[in-house]
């Protein structure tokens, strides 16, 4: 290992490192939706929620050296407004295990849906009261203002299926007014405030993300029936998709920080969406869309994953831009 990697500090892993294990674990599941859309062998996406359960395990292994060495390095992550939100990215991991444990082991998948449901809420009412105190700069309200909230989107899907109807109903109705209201203040942030920042900028592609599992979750509760609501939501995602398009010249300047794992799970939820409402809508979907978002999530995930690794050999990352 060289020199440098041996400056990686257990105070320096930051909580947005989870949002590895949102985009793994999301494009486990996409992959498994693909075998019956496809044609795809299954087992495929089996591997790939596995190793989004093993990098799980490692992060929360050191995370939680961090809380237990460096609680002071916790907490300032707790109280910075903009990093705040990234606590999110666990329990959405483990909601996702949920969805991925399912066909295989309810009782697994009942254990971390609850719990990743009940952190989720408790997490939310933490952060929503401290945002509504007031007396906050704009700039807080970046596009990561959607992961507290996004729960109540993903939850729905696998917590009807356990028979948590009514919860999973109500989650997918609270998650969806504030989606909109949280979306209503970024794009007035954007529109009449400032832009993003160099630093923020990967995470233009979370506003993919909301609507991607409210689509996913609103198809669950309807029984598999496509109407007016799950069209809406399912073009709402594709638009934010083609505006995160719209700014690939900008992302190709960057350089690579764990911020990019931002751009994963976007593309891993809209890839299961477009899964999803191919084989709801039958032939006159086109597959070639469904393939190309499979290929750009797994693509980006090989690459950020690739880039981390080097980065953990070279030493320095987690001193990056550290944006989940």
């Amino acid at each position: 290992m060289k020199k440098g990697a041996g400056a990686i500090r257990i105070s320096d892993i930051p909580v947005s490192l989870f949002s590895a294990v949102l985009g793994i674990s999301g494009l486990g599941l996409a992959w498994r939706k693909s075998a019956p859309m496809l044609g795809v062998v299954p087992w495929i996406g089996e591997v790939i929620i596995f190793a989004g359960v093993l990098v799980f395990a490692w992060i929360a292994a050191g995370y939680g050296l961090k809380i237990a060495r460096a609680p002071q390095a916790m907490r300032a992550e707790a109280n910075d407004m903009k990093q705040v939100a990234f606590f999110a990215t666990v329990p959405l991991s483990l909601q996702l295990m949920a969805a991925g444990a399912l066909p295989l082991d309810e009782t697994i998948a009942l254990l971390l849906w609850t719990i990743g449901t009940a952190a989720q809420f408790f997490l939310l009412l933490i952060i929503l009261t401290g945002w509504m105190q007031g007396g906050h700069p704009r700039r807080i309200f970046q596009p990561s203002v959607f992961l507290p909230s996004a729960g109540l989107l993903l939850g729905p899907a696998t917590g009807y299926q356990l028979g948590f109807i009514e919860i999973s109903w109500m989650m997918f109705s609270l998650g969806l007014l504030l989606w909109l209201f949280f979306l209503v203040m970024l794009f007035e942030r954007l529109f009449f405030d400032m832009p993003l920042t160099e630093e923020e900028l990967p995470m233009l592609a979370i506003p993919v993300t909301p609507p991607a599992l409210a689509f996913m979750s609103y198809n669950a509760l309807n029984l598999q029936i496509i109407d007016g609501l799950t069209r809406f939501l399912f073009y709402a995602m594709l638009l934010f998709l083609i505006l995160t398009f719209a700014h690939i010249q900008r992302f190709a300047q960057l350089r690579f920080s764990l911020a990019w794992w931002s751009f994963t799970f976007p593309a891993s939820a809209a890839a299961g969406a477009a899964m999803e409402y191919g084989g709801a809508v039958g032939t006159g979907f086109p597959d070639i869309l469904c393939i190309a978002l499979l290929a750009l999530a797994t693509g980006l995930i090989i690459y950020c994953a690739v880039r981390t690794l080097m980065g953990l050999y070279q030493g320095g990352l987690f001193k990056q831009i550290t944006a989940g």
